[in-house]
């Protein structure tokens, strides 16, 4: 089961910045990509205070959303409501 988490984790970074390297503006493109993903991650906990939901902030998580974005965020909290039923 760590063997998948880990080679979906590398096909995603090699996806990502591979998209870096060919796109036209990728590189601007990426970093601000990882600063949405940092600031959702602030925002969603930060709204948590009110709502109830929360994501973990840890290195982990951190590294996942400064690579995925927002829609790394999107997918945590699917999977968080997923996982709570």
């Amino acid at each position: 089961m760590n063997f998948a988490f880990i080679a979906a984790a590398v096909v995603c970074a090699v996806c990502v910045l591979w998209w870096t390297v060919k796109s036209e503006k990728g590189a601007t493109s990426f970093v601000l990509s990882a600063f949405q993903g940092l600031a959702a991650l602030f925002a969603v906990n930060l709204a948590g205070l009110v709502s109830g939901v929360t994501l973990a902030v840890n290195w982990y998580s951190m590294a996942a959303f400064t690579l995925l974005g927002m829609p790394g965020v999107i997918g945590a909290l699917v999977l968080n409501f997923i996982m709570a039923l």
